[in-house]
């Protein structure tokens, strides 16, 4: 019988709380391999659950990055259905623009005419009819 202090190092099995500290039972090669294999299992088990919990948290991350590709899809066609928007604006802004310098042109030349004119026929046409007037008045 081998004391337990004396265990080989590459069984790296704890003492059990039950064992003596001095001996070991004649089976305990069997219950060592029982043991063994149900730390065996356990980490079998334990490394299928953190991969399917790695595999669920990869799928999680794969929907937030197809949700996060739909988002950018759909905002590049808002921007690209505003920046059409947008040039119409910058168009229509423009030819008012051109239409409002038009007509104030269009206001001065018509200044400048009234200013140039001042009607000189009708002018004429007043004083002679005032001239008549008074022509006939004074000759009975």
């Amino acid at each position: 019988k081998i004391p337990s202090m004396q265990r080989a190092p590459h069984h790296n099995v704890p003492p059990r709380p039950n064992e003596k500290a001095y001996e070991e039972p004649y089976e305990e090669p069997y219950e060592e391999e029982e043991y063994i294999d149900q730390l065996q299992r356990e980490s079998a088990t334990l490394l299928a659950s953190y991969q399917h919990s790695d595999l669920e948290g990869v799928q999680k991350v794969e929907r937030s990055m197809v949700d996060i590709t739909q988002l950018l899809s759909r905002f590049t066609d808002l921007i690209t259905e505003q920046q059409e928007d947008i040039l119409q604006i910058h168009d229509q802004a423009l030819k008012s623009k051109q239409n409002v310098d038009k007509g104030q042109d269009q206001l001065v030349d018509a200044a400048d005419r009234g200013e140039k004119s001042k009607h000189p026929m009708a002018t004429f046409i007043v004083v002679m009819a005032l001239l008549l007037l008074l022509f006939n008045w004074i000759t009975p």
